[in-house]
């Protein structure tokens, strides 16, 4: 197992907003497990709580079952993991602590999907995480790549991608055409033909170029940099600065 990524350009919630909550889950199930349903909330519930009252349930819920609340009103759609499986007629759920609140009415669809499918979302983050790693890392930070919305749009396009094409399925179109545009877009990163916004390169992006005097009063590395008139950003080679001239006030 590869190590854990220091930072992930994407998340699900990203997935989920870009293709929509039914086509991720749709996608996921694998065996086909849907009943369909949709599941109601019949009172608020705030973020971090671990219970849900719900409409009475049409159908059983298994234990791990993955729900995505919408609707509403609510911003952003809302993962909830049940802990315990629903009984037939159950009006209450038992989850994991909820990343966000939910206002009543709000509802999500049972497409089938569970922990294990629910931990293949966080696996395409991942792969497309370390894809645009490798296209952008050698001219940016990857503590500078996480805060870019163009680096997270073109992972959240792959991670889809990703989502999609499992099990030999060919990918939508849509995303397809988007998965184009972000690979050529990546490439021109790569080459240095096209600049991310707002974050800064690791180095300068010019030849770097230091103006050199000759120091015959000393025996060993007698040339040395001077900075004054020489490239001010960090260079990718070490200096031999005349450090006693610059403290002695010399000008060059």
């Amino acid at each position: 197992m590869p190590k854990t990524l220091p930072n992930l350009y994407c998340t699900p919630q990203d997935v989920w907003e870009y293709a929509g909550a039914d086509a991720v889950q749709l996608r996921s199930d694998d065996r086909n497990l849907a009943t369909g349903q949709v599941v109601s909330l019949t009172a608020a519930a705030v973020s971090g709580a671990t219970g849900l009252n719900i409409a009475s349930l049409e159908y059983a819920l298994l234990r791990g079952t993955v729900l995505v609340f919408e609707a509403a009103g609510m911003e952003n759609p809302v993962e909830v993991t049940l802990t315990a499986a629903g009984a037939l007629g159950a009006t209450s759920l038992t989850v994991a602590a909820i990343g966000g609140a939910i206002p009543a009415n709000a509802r999500a669809t049972d497409n089938g999907v569970n922990v294990w499918l629910a931990g293949l979302m966080a696996k395409g983050c991942k792969y497309a995480t370390a894809q645009v790693k490798s296209y952008c890392c050698g001219r940016y930070n990857d503590s500078d790549l996480k805060n870019s919305w163009s680096v997270n749009r073109w992972t959240t396009i792959l991670a889809t991608r990703w989502v999609a094409k499992r099990r030999f399925n060919p990918a939508p179109q849509s995303i397809e055409s988007d998965y184009v545009e972000a690979m050529q877009e990546l490439r021109e990163v790569r080459a240095g033909q096209l600049n991310i916004e707002d974050i800064g390169t690791r180095t300068a992006g010019w030849p770097f170029l230091s103006n050199l005097t000759l120091d015959d009063r000393m025996t060993y590395r007698k040339v040395r940099v001077e900075p004054a008139i020489s490239e001010p950003t960090v260079t990718q080679y070490s200096q031999s600065v005349d450090w006693n001239g610059i403290l002695a006030g010399f000008e060059y």
